[in-house]
């Protein structure tokens, strides 16, 4: 697992050599949280969807549907958000900062840095996905925190979770990561394929950066 102090550094010097492979529209097979709660709060998504990826994204991410139904009968992945144009992005620090504080939102979000072109919100490459699991009853998992509730719970690693939050985390990191996904370290729910992140743990360069 990535280091959750060191990796926004990390990732800043990661090279991006850009694939230019398309997005496309994630499969109907994935739940989605709907309505989708950013744009339930008038985000500039304009013609964008937050339910789209790159095309070698998605395919990896019916690999790790595919591995949680072989272990899991009746389970699904929920999509919560994945393609994230910078002015969303923008437009949500600014809202989560009127909400809660500055020191919070730059905790939480990614930052829009000064050299955006090399060093993208991983969301803006259409490289990064938030998701959840469901039960064969539609009911989401219970990981001991909401996705986007901004507290300490949130951290991959937390620990002063019960034991069934800890296996329900451990579920989801498991399908991802045997996809190809490399996980956040301050969002359980937070999943890279391709872009610096996941770039980090690989020791590679990123295929896909601002789009």
């Amino acid at each position: 697992m990535l280091n959750k102090n060191t990796y926004r550094d990390l990732k800043s010097k990661i090279i991006i050599k850009e694939c230019d492979e398309k997005l496309v529209e994630i499969s109907k097979d994935f739940a989605r949280f709907s309505p989708h709660p950013y744009l339930h709060v008038d985000a500039p998504y304009g013609d964008k969807s937050p339910f789209f990826v790159r095309v070698e994204v998605l395919n990896a991410l019916h690999v790790a549907y595919k591995k949680l139904e072989s272990l899991k009968t009746g389970y699904k992945l929920k999509i919560f958000d994945a393609y994230r144009p910078v002015e969303v992005q923008k437009y949500m620090i600014e809202y989560d900062t009127k909400r809660y504080s500055k020191e919070i939102a730059q905790k939480f979000w990614s930052p829009i840095s000064d050299d955006i072109a090399l060093n993208p919100p991983p969301h803006a490459t259409g490289a990064a996905i938030d998701l959840t699991i469901i039960d064969n009853n539609n009911l989401e998992l219970d990981m001991g925190s909401k996705i986007d509730e901004f507290v300490e719970a949130c951290a991959s690693d937390f620990k002063n979770i019960s034991p069934t939050c800890r296996a329900n985390r451990d579920l989801l990191l498991r399908v991802m990561s045997e996809a190809g996904f490399t996980q956040l370290p301050t969002e359980w729910w937070h999943f890279s394929y391709g872009d610096q992140i996941w770039a980090i743990e690989h020791n590679t360069y990123a295929k896909y950066g601002l789009i």
